[in-house]
């Protein structure tokens, strides 16, 4: 079934995004592909509150305009994954100026049946870049229940570039366990790292010197300079 959609009917850069970008869902589905590619199935778990036939039309609008693909995965249940094209990235200074405005009106925390989405808060990572030497970590989020298996996301950063993906996609020396609550205290309350590994509470496994250098590159407590 065609969605009827709104169009400005201005001859003006701002106005011609906006008659695709300002579509509801859009830009929310640019935000979580800028984490890696994901499933139909994946997306409509992260977007609560989507039907099923406007996620569709949503990815095919994208996919029409160039800012998303699909290409076959061979998995039960989801013949396809979506990722960012080219020309997908390039909204991603957008997605971030966002999230760097939406912070301020987010200071009395989530209100109740707020979703909270550890890599969501990851994406932060990439206004926080200290132009540092390059790296890569990845980060272990272990589940409450045994059957459900643990969460993977990967940093990687370089030349004041930070790409983070969901996952493991990339070869890396070390590997932190970590609960969600505790990364986000290192990203937004201060939290100290190494007292969390001496708590317990951290588990760092292979080379640790990575993990401090991680720590300083993006301004959290605990690195190399033992701050």
């Amino acid at each position: 079934m065609a969605i009827n959609k709104r169009c400005y009917k201005q001859f003006c850069g701002v106005a011609r995004a906006l008659d695709l970008l300002g579509e509801r869902w859009t830009l929310l589905i640019v935000r979580d592909l800028l984490l890696g590619p994901w499933r139909y199935t994946d997306l409509m778990a992260r977007l609560p509150g989507v039907t099923t036939n406007l996620l569709a039309a949503r990815l095919k609008e994208m996919e029409d305009a160039g800012l998303v693909s699909k290409y076959p995965q061979a998995s039960v249940g989801s013949p396809h994954v979506y990722e960012l094209t080219d020309l997908g990235r390039q909204l991603e200074p957008v997605i971030l100026s966002l999230a760097s405005f939406g912070m301020k009106l987010l200071m009395s925390g989530p209100k109740e049946g707020d979703q909270v989405d550890i890599g969501r808060a990851l994406l932060s990572l990439k206004l926080r870049c200290r132009n540092q030497d390059a790296g890569l970590v990845t980060l272990r989020f272990d589940s409450d229940a045994s059957e459900t298996p643990s969460t993977y996301y990967q940093i990687k950063y370089a030349a004041g570039y930070t790409d983070v993906h969901h996952g493991k996609v990339w070869q890396s020396e070390v590997e932190i366990a970590i609960s969600r609550v505790n990364m986000t205290a290192l990203l937004f309350r201060n939290g100290d790292a190494r007292l969390m590994e001496r708590q317990g509470e951290i588990a760092v496994e292979g080379h640790k010197q990575q993990w401090f250098a991680f720590l300083d590159n993006f301004g959290m407590k605990g690195g190399s300079r033992g701050k």
